[in-house]
């Protein structure tokens, strides 16, 4: 009769103080680099943006009500392509259900909060629409027919006058929709008024619906980040990294994958419908442009560089970079960042004479060829973002495991590893050789 040996794993706070996440130091020395060559700049320009206008508190009040709206919206992407790898590219359709049926329900006489409530089921409902041809796909062929998705959603907003253009006051029917709930928000007392405190201290003013308006959204955004943390620290959460790490050994043991992905997508649908209704909300008027490819584009770019897999990532990611685009925006800063080449260039102004050339780009392309910049930068030099992922160590756990289960469960990763993959594990700058066959 075979004898079964029993683990004991101790239950002590040392294996978990020793499983803590454990990367090489010159990850971390890259990291502090990254900070200083790019986290420091964008801070500093927004800072001194900042500090060229009058009343800088509404622009501090916007440039946050944009990085609440956006990182709702970004961590429901994260909570697809960081937890179970679904690159979905039609973020925007969701951001689109939730401002329109919010805005246009509200204006046909529904009560607000019944009308949020019915944009988060249509986009949770779409959500899972858009799920049933797509979650069997492959990474890039879901990536393709998302931005369908997004792209149908966008077109029928544009074209659709009957009942998703607002009529005017004579009747006619406008693509403008203007968020009545937000007007009347804005000229109802007590939420009219001027907050005098902060222009004592040469700050400008702010008015009450915005301070409102700021602790909605950070409630909002607070629960979306619970939420999504809660998700991840339980087995449930284990099993979609187990799926987007391999989803054919998850298969293997019973689990199906597709329901998975299902649920993720309808989840992260219901996420950023409601990023669309806090994006309704902080506009006073949007139409059908403004949910164009682009914005899909953007929050890939706050996952990327804040760091998949995390709500952390995303709201550092998040916050970097609509920082940075806030401070484009400011004319001073505009200037600063204007390009012109041309005979009065320092330098090289002869070549340009020679040639008859005087090339200006435009201040507003310049911000995005940075913006290109930054993230080549990031994706060359700290593909892990500026907070990665949390990773365990497993070895105090191996360490419990017999020479012999030792030794399989070692050729089991090896097998299942590129060799790319077990240089970087290994942090060895020698490359492995292999042996030719004889």
């Amino acid at each position: 009769m075979t004898e079964t040996k029993k683990m004991n794993i101790p239950k002590n706070d040392s294996l978990t103080a020793e499983a803590e996440d454990v990367r090489p130091k010159k990850f971390e020395h890259l990291r502090l680099v990254i900070w200083l060559v790019l986290v420091v700049p964008i801070i500093s320009l927004y800072l001194f943006g900042l500090s060229t206008l009058e009343n800088k508190m509404v622009f501090l009040f916007s440039s946050i009500f944009y990085i609440l709206v956006f990182f709702v919206g970004a961590v429901s992407l994260d909570l697809e392509l960081g937890s179970v790898g679904l690159p979905n590219f039609g973020k925007v359709a969701f951001f689109a259900i939730g401002a329109y049926t919010s805005t246009l329900l509200h204006s046909a006489g529904v009560f607000y909060p019944i009308a949020v409530l019915v944009a988060l089921v249509l986009s949770g409902i779409f959500g899972w629409l858009l799920a049933i041809p797509t979650i069997k796909l492959r990474e890039d062929y879901f990536a393709i027919m998302t931005i369908a998705g997004g792209e149908i959603i966008r077109l029928l907003l544009q074209n659709e006058k009957r009942y998703l253009w607002q009529k005017d006051p004579f009747g006619i029917p406008q693509q403008l929709i203007f968020n009545s709930f937000k007007n009347q928000l804005v000229t109802t007392a007590p939420f009219d008024q001027n907050i005098t405190i902060f222009e004592t201290l040469g700050l400008g003013t702010v008015k009450v619906w915005q301070i409102a308006l700021l602790i909605v959204f950070l409630i909002f955004s607070l629960l979306i980040y619970f939420f999504i943390q809660l998700l991840r620290n339980s087995p449930y959460g284990r099993t979609l990294r187990a799926i987007r790490d391999d989803d054919i050994a998850v298969t293997s043991v019973g689990k199906d994958a597709a329901r998975f992905r299902w649920q993720i997508a309808v989840i992260a649908a219901v996420i950023c419908g409601l990023a669309g209704v806090m994006y309704g909300l902080t506009f006073s008027n949007f139409e059908s442009d403004n949910f164009r490819p682009l914005l899909t584009f953007n929050l890939f770019v706050f996952v990327i560089i804040g760091g998949l897999g995390n709500a952390k990532g995303a709201f550092a990611g998040t916050s970097l970079i609509t920082l940075y685009l806030q401070a484009a925006q400011v004319d001073a800063v505009r200037s600063a960042i204007s390009l012109r080449l041309g005979p009065q260039t320092p330098l090289i102004g002869d070549i340009f004479t020679v040639l008859q050339i005087d090339m200006i780009i435009n201040p507003d392309n310049t911000r995005f060829v940075i913006f290109g910049v930054i993230l080549i930068l990031f994706l060359i030099y700290m593909p892990e973002g500026l907070i990665p992922e949390p990773r365990g160590n497993n070895e105090p756990y191996l360490k419990l495991l017999t020479p012999e289960e030792r030794k399989r469960s070692d050729l089991a990763v090896a097998a299942r590893q590129s060799l790319g993959e077990q240089e970087r594990l290994t942090d060895t700058p020698e490359k492995t050789t292999k042996t030719p066959p004889s």
